[in-house]
């Protein structure tokens, strides 16, 4: 993969780098975010031991180990030693690092945690002997055990982490990067389809349109992300059927969990459960109004996908998989697919509003938002609400895909809806519409530039 942007990320790892204190960073987030090509990056300007964690016995594991020190250290009889076990082997590492200022980076550290069992008891271990400064980097993709058995509360390593990366999807304007010399409509919709992953991203931008990319990597049996949400899921939790369900059930447009449970067959004593396991996975999130005080204890909250690829294939791919595995996904997208994506864009659009109100809040307002968020209730729905850090100022925000726009009239509504808020009664309020329909009303903000 190639290494675009995380740049907040590389410069992390080299204050770290510089700072000559002992020091246990640990990475994580889900597959194909770009977590080992940003290790590779850092261990290319940094001495490093880098060490990609095989699924192996534990015996083969040491002798790769060994092995990858042999070459990192070019000390070419350790290949041919034998170390009595891990612990040895570990502190023979770390002594080694020590003295030559050098990085210690275990990448996919969960499947070394399944090769060879308390691996991170003896890391822990080794880590509380350690008195001079040390940089050991622990890298995971798997999210429930790096959770759960790395940085949770009765996990060996509790409490000894004192960095913590947690990589997240890029946004649209970083992830456009992958796309060079395209058009905004394109690159809006490449979002849509693989969302801010850049693995997908990557591949998606070999070919000329969305369309083709779709069609080759998606919507075809052979296609390398055809399955990829199902490995995914399967790899990472323990019911794949009741989660496969929920999440077809809020990509289909049910938010509330009552709702969600009934649509997915949970019972309803149980939803919750499932619900706080995906969001701590980052595959959904919970929204609250902007205006609620205690979010956590609401109960006017819904449930949305964060990842735009998941929210597209349990849309548009996981129920019509049969039509796909026959070889008709060309036919899938033309009558199905294509018809409704304006549709889909919607909110796709919307989020890349919010991020670019959080990019450039303060170039387009003229003060700078610090809290950014929604409002709906019975009778209206704000697409977009960013209020000023003294509570003076508030912008109310409509957001629109689509190419024929009524900026008057929207304007209108928009202003009327904003009196039945009275928490804003004494705001200073601005309103604005914001689309890719470009047009010279003042309180209209053209967001499709390519």
């Amino acid at each position: 993969m190639r290494f675009i942007n995380r740049k907040k990320e590389f410069e992390q790892l080299e204050t770290i780098h510089q700072t000559r204190q002992k020091e246990l960073v640990v990475i994580y987030g889900r597959k194909r975010l770009g977590k080992t090509t940003l290790l590779r990056a850092y261990a290319q300007k940094y001495r490093s031991l880098f060490f990609s964690c095989p699924v192996s016995t534990e015996k083969e594991a040491l002798r790769l180990f060994q092995e990858e020190m042999s070459k990192t250290l070019n000390e070419p009889l350790l290949s041919q030693m034998q170390f009595p076990g891990w612990s040895e082997a570990l502190s023979y590492a770390f002594e080694k690092s020590i003295q030559m200022d050098m990085t210690v980076i275990f990448d996919e550290f969960p499947y070394l945690m399944k090769s060879v069992s308390g691996i991170e008891s003896i890391v822990q271990h080794l880590w509380d002997r350690i008195q001079l400064p040390i940089r050991i980097i622990i890298c995971g993709s798997l999210l429930s055990v790096m959770l759960e058995k790395v940085i949770g509360s009765q996990a060996p390593l509790y409490g000894r982490r004192t960095q913590n990366i947690h990589f997240q999807q890029m946004s649209f304007n970083d992830i456009s990067l992958f796309y060079k010399q395209k058009q905004f409509d394109n690159i809006a919709h490449w979002y849509a389809m693989f969302g801010g992953v850049p693995a997908y991203a990557e591949r998606a931008a070999t070919f000329d349109t969305p369309e083709q990319s779709l069609i080759e990597l998606v919507l075809n049996p052979n296609g390398i992300l055809y399955q990829e949400p199902e490995f995914l899921v399967r790899e990472e939790l323990r019911e794949p059927g009741a989660y496969f369900s929920i999440l077809r059930s809020i990509a289909d447009g049910n938010t509330r969990p009552n709702k969600i449970a009934q649509d997915s067959g949970i019972q309803h004593s149980g939803i919750n459960k499932y619900l706080d396991v995906l969001k701590r996975m980052n595959i959904i999130e919970r929204r609250f109004l902007i205006t609620e005080k205690s979010p956590e204890k609401s109960t006017k909250s819904l449930y949305f996908l964060k990842d735009n690829f998941l929210k597209f294939w349990f849309r548009y791919v996981y129920q019509n998989r049969s039509i796909i595995e026959l070889g008709n996904g060309n036919d899938l997208f033309q009558h199905l697919i294509q018809p409704d994506l304006n549709r889909f864009m919607g909110a796709i659009y919307e989020e890349m509003c919010h991020q670019e109100f959080q990019h450039r809040g303060l170039q387009i307002l003229g003060w700078k938002p610090v809290k950014l968020g929604r409002y709906w209730d019975g009778k209206s729905e704000f697409d977009l609400i960013a209020e000023s850090a003294d509570s003076k100022k508030v912008a109310f925000v409509e957001c629109k895909w689509g190419q024929q726009v009524d900026i008057k009239r929207n304007l209108f509504k928009l202003k009327q809806n904003a009196e039945r808020i009275p928490i804003y009664n004494n705001w200073n309020k601005s309103f604005w519409i914001m689309s890719r329909t470009l047009c010279k009303n003042s309180n209209h903000i053209y967001f499709g530039k390519g």
